[in-house]
């Protein structure tokens, strides 16, 4: 028991790194959520007024704007075709909760 209190306290730094690290994550993907969803309610009020034509045309432009949203050190690791994937399964929950009140 001991040595793995003195194996916690030699690795303290980078428990708390990896915490900190943990919790920056969950805000940012919260935050980059509620981003989405509201672009993907203006994509919807745009093609409301005929600027959006077809469902495809509103992926791409959430695509497109949400992209622009993030930031540069994740550009390198995100393409726009896992974009495209993440903004699908954003759409799928969002509209799975919509259904019935619950994800």
């Amino acid at each position: 028991m001991e040595y793995i209190i003195n194996l916690l306290w030699q690795w303290r730094f980078v428990i708390v790194l990896i915490i900190a690290i943990g919790v920056y994550a969950t805000f940012e993907w919260s935050n980059f959520k509620s981003i989405c969803y509201g672009l993907m309610l203006q994509a919807k009020r745009y093609a409301k007024d005929e600027v959006l034509k077809s469902g495809d045309e509103q992926v791409e432009w959430i695509v497109n704007k949400a992209y622009q949203f993030l930031p540069i050190r994740l550009t390198i690791f995100i393409s726009k075709d896992l974009m495209r994937k993440i903004v699908q399964y954003l759409y799928s929950k969002l509209k799975d909760y919509l259904d019935d009140g619950q994800v």
